[in-house]
């Protein structure tokens, strides 16, 4: 069973050196598209390129990354399932990601870049096959419970990619029915697999320590998934039902929350990054508490930097912060960190003032000078993680727990 368990190990360490890499592209593709405005041109279409920095943020970065914390995190994924599937997976979805990012900026959405798409969507269902077989049997504990459930609303998601072809053969391109196609991808992926495979993780950590937590964290954020969709729909003035939907959605989540710090409470001491990561998800839940009221719906739906800023705040502040942590401590991942939140709050409070209304002389000079620490500090914590795996460090979470101060393996 060791045998076995070691070398999935040492995939896990290498995919996230991989997505630590793609996250560096991501960042220097999102400071090119911060500096288009003063570009004389750009070598393609702007369009094309946010496309290919969402769609390789998700493929490249964020999935990719949260499968490597997962296998060192649930060992039965590493002694239940042969080593070569996730060697196959640890290959497919970086290929699939660079795909896209290829493509998207050659094409658009154009046979290529869909081949990519659909074959990271297949890698998505051959993951979960590979989790349902390792978690069968065990018991039902809330982190597993997290862990199957967000590979149930990966599959959803699919859905609305597959959708849009249809759709579009039927002469709906660009209609609403198509953007809440895509919307739905979004949500489901952010807010159903990602955001919950993030608690799976944790909820993984607390049960390391020993320490009871109960189920209703878990139905909560669980059942909160599908009616918060109907957020998703809100750009296009639906009906008041359909807010009061996603206004009961998100109520829900709230009482996860609440369930969550309550499962929390004797983890006395965390890594800052967790704190910050915890206060995103919580201004998360608070944005899409608010956004239910029509008013809120429709100032959202009119300022795109609401919209960026909003996503950034999941996928940066949330997601990426709460795997940042997860890293072993160093000057270089200190100093990367440093300059990544530096970056990060800057560029969000500029986006929100852009949204507001705010007077400032020349936003889009801010925004670009505000991006640059993006991936310099990203570029630090890859060198950061190389040098940790010439030493083998392992990644940590330093916790003290009733009063104790230790530090607690996650991984």
């Amino acid at each position: 069973m060791y045998l076995r368990s070691r070398p999935a190990s040492r995939v896990a360490d290498s995919l996230l050196r991989v997505a630590l890499a793609c996250l560096l592209l991501v960042a220097l593709l999102g400071l090119l598209l911060r500096a288009a405005p003063f570009l004389p041109a750009l070598p393609f279409s702007y369009h094309n390129l946010l496309h290919a920095h969402s769609h390789f943020a998700f493929g490249g970065w964020v999935h990719p990354v949260l499968l490597a914390l997962l296998l060192r995190a649930f060992p039965e994924l590493r002694t239940r399932i042969r080593t070569g599937h996730w060697i196959a997976l640890a290959v497919l979805l970086p290929v699939s990601a660079l795909g896209m990012l290829l493509t998207f900026p050659v094409q658009g959405y154009g046979p290529a870049s869909i081949a990519f798409s659909t074959l990271s969507l297949l890698a998505g269902f051959y993951e979960a096959a590979l989790v349902f077989r390792a978690l069968k049997g065990l018991p039902a504990t809330p982190a597993r419970r997290f862990f199957r459930a967000a590979m149930g609303w990966m599959i959803l998601s699919a859905i609305g990619p597959f959708a849009t072809g249809p759709i579009t053969a039927s002469g709906g391109l660009g209609s609403p029915l198509y953007y809440n196609a895509i919307y739905g991808y979004l949500h489901f992926q952010y807010n159903g697999c990602f955001s919950l495979l993030v608690l799976a993780l944790w909820y993984r950590s607390l049960e390391k320590e020993g320490r009871g937590a109960s189920l209703r964290a878990f139905r909560f954020f669980h059942w909160a998934v599908l009616p918060t969709y109907a957020l998703s729909l809100l750009w296009n003035s639906p009906p008041l039902l359909v807010h009061a939907i996603g206004g009961g959605g998100a109520l829900l989540q709230a009482a996860g929350f609440i369930c969550l710090l309550r499962d929390s409470r004797g983890v006395r001491r965390l890594s800052p990054l967790l704190v910050l990561s915890a206060v995103a998800m919580g201004g998360k839940l608070l944005l899409q508490l608010l956004s239910a009221l029509p008013a809120v719906a429709l100032l959202a739906a009119a300022q795109r930097p609401f919209v960026i800023a909003y996503l950034h705040l999941v996928l940066l502040g949330f997601i990426t912060l709460f795997v940042f942590a997860q890293l072993p401590a160093s000057r270089l991942r200190n100093l990367g960190t440093g300059l990544f939140l530096a970056s990060f709050v800057s560029t969000e409070l500029l986006l929100v003032g852009q949204g507001l209304g705010w007077m400032m002389p020349h936003p889009p000079v801010w925004l670009l000078a505000c991006s640059v620490p993006f991936p310099l500090g990203v570029l630090l914590l890859l060198l950061g993680q190389i040098r940790a795996g010439k030493r083998k460090s392992p990644v940590r979470i330093l916790v003290t727990v009733n009063s104790r101060r230790e530090t607690a393996r996650l991984l």
